[in-house]
């Protein structure tokens, strides 16, 4: 499974909002509180542990669930300098995080970054990505760097032309949000918190 996304920033929450209703089926909300594990000395890969209540597909769920997400991270830019990211995600879900935690901090991991996201979440159909049914739209706040749009779309196929089929589709779909392309933020979550705990 890929998965190709964007996000951008939002200036106006409530135009988003209607835009959407207007474009899109109201998923549900959901909160996610991420622990990122990984080593100072940067030698292993970050892993995320991931705690999710109200999961889109059943808003009226409260209970937490918690997802164990490893991803390989790429930032792809086309020809008029359009990015978006693509990753190879592998995701399970966990029943109790504890064990893995101590088998990490008894192997050098500690927690290196924790970002808490309030998502509102919307599914559009699409036609023109091979082995993609649906892109999502979710409006998300995170504090402390405020509000972005991300939209996503999740591919069987992994192969460069899904990617870039799903890379137009994404710039499309931007449009349809009225987001200017200039909103799109390159950098990861992770780069925008370390510069606002720096502040920078």
């Amino acid at each position: 499974m890929i998965e190709i996304e964007l996000k951008a920033h939002v200036d106006d929450r409530d135009a988003l909002i209607e835009r959407l209703k207007k474009n899109a089926r109201f998923a549900g909300s959901v909160i996610r509180d991420d622990c990122y594990w990984g080593r100072k000395d940067g030698e292993h890969k970050k892993i995320r542990i991931r705690r999710e209540t109200g999961v889109p597909s059943d808003p009226r769920d409260t209970r937490p669930q918690i997802l164990l997400t490893y991803k390989r991270k790429e930032i792809k830019t086309d020809e008029l300098g359009f990015s978006s990211e693509v990753n190879d995600e592998k995701e399970c879900v966990i029943s109790n995080p504890a064990p893995l935690e101590a088998f990490l901090k008894d192997n050098g991991f500690e927690i290196l970054l924790k970002k808490h996201k309030e998502v509102m979440a919307w599914t559009l159909p699409i036609t023109t990505v091979p082995g993609a049914s649906n892109a999502t739209f979710e409006l998300c706040h995170v504090p402390p760097l405020g509000d972005f749009l991300e939209i996503e779309i999740l591919a069987a196929d992994e192969s460069s032309k899904t990617a870039e089929a799903a890379q137009k589709e994404l710039k499309n779909l931007l449009n349809l949000a009225g987001i200017p392309s200039e909103k799109i933020e390159e950098r990861y979550y992770s780069e925008l918190l370390d510069s606002a705990k720096q502040g920078l």
